[in-house]
């Protein structure tokens, strides 16, 4: 619509929407965690459920990000940050919020918050213009005041129809809640914390709570489904408060400074939580020493735990000790098979290790990690090491188209896919991925350019890198 106004209008109304249209930022570092994730979709996979979502079309993202945050965004993809893990106090504080975000999905208040926005702009924008109309006609203050009264009420418009659907999720969320049994007092916990920010300055409040209005009425009415429900005692257990705990001190271990974690778990706290963040906060300073000294003490007490086995194997990997690593990842690997992190762990190290002997081991294992999670950039770029230094020259570069291709990076994707083609047997199912992956980002590239739009930043692992 603004195409044909002056360039300064354009401008100005992009500002003007700008200020009262804040949604979360796309541009993002995800993470990866296999304990964490497993954790997450334990947590959620009923509340989808229960919600009458499909729980494979859903996908959840852990944020590395010290905020107070979750949200939902592109359709079915949430967002959980390591700052949520963090700063809530239980598992069903921490569900509450997931039951919430929910909501939002279920009651598709995405696509209903665009088209609300759209359809309340239109008449907004044309008060502005006049606004405008006014100032160019020399009657400058009260053009102004045309103009920033449009805003204000097109704010209170969006936050009007922003109130209405975080109460429908609030209520939405207590019912699955009730629905598979669980308590919603963890929930009201939560958000009665939130409620109590609205009295700090915005740059001091939580993400969350400025994108998630709270209002005494919302907290009245959670307050009363909570006390109507049968299940409002149903409370965590104390083996789901132990292992959140545990996933708590990994995520301060690698979020925090390694200084602080050490404050914060001192040496005298003999709990698996503090041993945890210890040995994750030894690991990142570079004290393999005590990093070992840590893990070693945890797998004593627990040889079934192959997160355990996983930290050590990142302990000995950063020490260059990648023979040892291997040992530590196999195990993390026979403990639990079919985790794609873990198998692409083991795979990397025995790539790093050059040893001829080793490398189909490591070619099989990249290969399988990435049949069960095909999108992983990091597990095709070790894989075409693998392929490398195996001689053959064009599974090296369609394995690097790939990971090209999983990055975004359309135009690098093209060059390796064409590369693959040529060495690859004409006819053969690896040469026609090459030309799939050709078709799709040829198609992919001009339209990222001319979009410009965000891409999630390149997934990583909980690593000292």
């Amino acid at each position: 619509m603004t195409r044909f106004l002056p360039r300064t209008l354009r401008v100005f109304l992009a500002a003007a929407l700008a200020i009262v249209w804040t949604g979360p930022a796309l541009a993002i570092s995800v993470a990866r965690d296999t304990e964490i994730e497993e954790f997450l979709w334990q947590q959620a996979r009923p509340v989808f459920v229960a919600a009458g979502l499909d729980p494979n079309a859903v996908t959840i993202y852990l944020v590395s990000d010290p905020s107070f945050n979750a949200f939902v965004s592109g359709g079915q993809n949430m967002f959980i940050f390591t700052g949520l893990i963090d700063q809530v106090e239980t598992p069903d504080q921490l569900l509450g919020v997931i039951a919430h975000e929910t909501g939002h999905m279920a009651g598709g208040h995405l696509s209903r918050s665009s088209d609300d926005m759209t359809a309340e702009a239109a008449p907004f924008l044309i008060t502005m213009l006049a606004g405008l109309a006014a100032m160019l006609a020399g009657a400058g203050q009260a053009g102004m005041g045309i103009i920033m009264g449009a805003q204000h009420a097109m704010q209170r418009a969006i936050l009007g129809y922003s109130r209405v659907q975080e109460a429908s999720a609030d209520q939405a969320a207590i019912t699955y809640l009730d629905t598979i049994k669980r308590s919603g007092q963890g929930m009201l916990e939560t958000f009665e914390l939130l409620g109590q920010q609205e009295l700090l300055t915005a740059r001091m409040q939580d993400p969350y709570a400025r994108s998630h209005p709270m209002s005494r009425d919302r907290i009245a009415s959670l307050e009363e489904r909570v006390a109507k429900s049968p299940y409002r005692d149903n409370r965590d257990s104390p083996e789901d408060i132990a292992r959140f705990k545990l996933i708590q001190g990994k995520v301060r271990g690698f979020m925090d400074d390694p200084q602080e974690t050490l404050r914060r778990y001192p040496a005298s706290d003999a709990s698996e939580e503090a041993r945890y963040a210890r040995s994750v906060a030894y690991y990142r300073s570079a004290d393999f020493g005590s990093a070992n000294r840590e893990i070693d003490g945890l797998i004593a007490g627990d040889r079934g735990n192959p997160y355990y086995w996983e930290l050590k194997g990142q302990i000995l990997a950063e020490a260059r000790d990648f023979r040892g690593a291997v040992q530590a990842f196999e195990q993390s690997v026979a403990l639990k098979p079919k985790a794609a992190l873990l198998q692409v762990n083991l795979g990397a190290t025995l790539v790093a290790l050059e040893d001829p002997k080793l490398l189909p081991k490591a070619r099989d294992t990249l290969e399988d990690a990435l049949r069960r999670d095909p999108t992983n950039a990091f597990a095709w770029l070790q894989l075409s090491f693998a392929y490398a230094h195996l001689g053959n020259e064009g599974m090296a570069a369609l394995a690097m188209a790939e990971q090209r291709f999983n990055m975004g990076d359309f135009g690098e994707a093209i060059r390796f896919a064409a590369r693959a083609k040529k060495l690859l047997p004409a006819g053969s199912r690896e040469a026609n991925r090459a030309d799939d992956i050709i078709v799709i980002a040829e198609a992919q590239e001009p339209e990222e350019r001319r979009s410009g739009r965000s891409r999630l930043d390149t997934p990583s692992t909980f690593t000292a890198r």
